[in-house]
């Protein structure tokens, strides 16, 4: 069997290695690898207790033989090849299971809540330990999205946005339970699917089937806005009492050409949506103009943005993930493509402590984790959902959720490796 010459290196400074070169098997693959690194680690310190390692040649995972990865990637096998090594994360397990009566459309979750909303018209407060806290009743039809505004001490702000084409704007005091309707936010004319809330917890982004997006305050206030109605439209008969107060919004942002189905904020200044136009599109909160548009070719279905790696990943019907650079001159230009779904991919998102790594959920019922320095395949699938999985997110302290058709929300214990901390 033929030799390489291998040097291999760590950011973790418990697992460090003699920066020298070593002959191993071209043939190695990572288990192989592993072995090295352990036995070399043994050697050092006779109490080091084995740890299963992963490693990347030019960035990219190992997932073959080192000499069948070389020739792939086209690197040499005369020079001395140098390797990275990382800590092998652990498949995250499911932990919590909470459930809803219909399906689950949406998760927003922090270190302390988890945020619902379903198709049973209502949205729902749970604690991280899956205990249900809270009901949040009052649309009267289908919840499409949730998110949470800010926490002042035991009082909460929170939006649910629904098929009845209004958001509701909440205040939630955790001491007491009590949870009340300030605001009733009007203007869409379709089905609002999405929402977002601004770094300020001031404003939040809405957008609808309408095919617009609308800015509007975060902020509860004891006034009401009034609404202009179209002079030739009948004055609906308000079947129920309306809860809060009618709120309008403070900008509309058009161009897109479908439905809007998802709006994220890249930051405080800029609003960033997807569509089933095929495209992404940055908008100017100041001006409200539209900054730049991302193309592609099939509906996209939700969004997620990296302050750490600033890309842009993308869900489409066509069970495609794809990383952009939303700075890009070049609108078009897909920067990778993630390829492991078999149904539409419908959520996705970032981790927020690790460059790295996102979580997707999609109509193939599975949840899959991925890691984009190994684009081939996923490094788990999470098979928990007997059904279509429709939201996902991931909290700072690495707990991962998923929610679906089969009117469940799970929770995964992640046990993010040390090496990548602060990455």
């Amino acid at each position: 069997m033929s030799q390489l010459q291998a040097r291999f290196f760590t950011e973790n400074k418990r697992y460090v290695v003699d920066d020298v070169p070593f002959s191993i098997p071209a043939g190695s693959e990572v288990q192989d690898l592993s072995n090295v690194i352990n036995k070399l680690l043994e050697a050092k310190n006779a109490s080091h207790s084995k740890v299963e390692f992963d490693f990347l040649v030019r960035g990219q995972f190992l997932r073959t033989s080192l000499s069948t990865h070389m020739e792939t990637e086209g690197i040499s096998t005369e020079e001395v090849v140098e390797i990275e090594y990382v800590e092998r994360i652990t498949a995250p397990e499911p932990e919590e299971c909470m459930m809803h009566d219909d399906w689950i459309s949406s998760v927003d979750a922090d270190a302390e809540w988890i945020l619902t909303g379903s198709y049973d018209k209502t949205a729902r407060i749970w604690s991280v330990e899956g205990k249900a806290v809270m009901t949040v009743a009052g649309h009267t039809d289908v919840v499409k999205d949730v998110a949470w505004v800010k926490r002042d001490g035991l009082t909460s702000l929170l939006l649910t946005a629904s098929l009845d084409q209004t958001v509701l704007l909440w205040e939630w005091n955790s001491e007491r339970n009590k949870v009340k309707a300030r605001h009733c936010c009007r203007g869409h004319t379709g089905s609002v699917d999405t929402l977002a809330t601004d770094p300020t917890g001031t404003k939040f982004c809405s957008g609808s089937w309408d095919k617009m997006l609308k800015i509007w305050s975060a902020v509860p206030t004891d006034e009401a806005d009034e609404v202009e109605e179209p002079a030739d439209r009948p004055r609906k008969k308000q079947k129920t009492q309306q809860l809060g107060l009618t709120r309008t919004p403070m900008m509309t942002l058009s161009g897109h050409n479908e439905a809007v189905s998802s709006v994220l904020w890249c930051d405080s200044e800029e609003v960033c949506s997807a569509s089933w136009d095929h495209t992404i599109r940055l908008w100017d909160i100041e001006t409200g103009g539209m900054k730049t548009t991302l193309t592609g070719s099939k509906v996209f279905n939700c969004i997620s943005y990296s302050p750490l790696c600033r890309r842009l990943a993308s869900g489409s019907t066509d069970r495609h993930i794809r990383l952009w650079d939303p700075r890009s001159k070049d609108g078009s230009l897909v920067l990778l493509s993630l390829t492991s779904h078999t149904g539409w991919v419908t959520a996705v998102k970032w981790a927020p402590s690790h460059e790295h790594q996102l979580v997707s959920g999609s109509l193939d019922n599975l949840v899959k984790l991925w890691d984009t320095r190994s684009c081939k395949a996923p490094l788990y699938d999470l098979a928990a959902h007997e059904d279509k999985v429709f939201c996902v997110d991931w909290t700072e302290s690495g707990l991962m959720l998923s929610g679906g058709a089969d009117n469940k929300l799970y929770t995964y214990r992640y046990s993010a490796c040390q090496t990548d901390a602060g990455a």
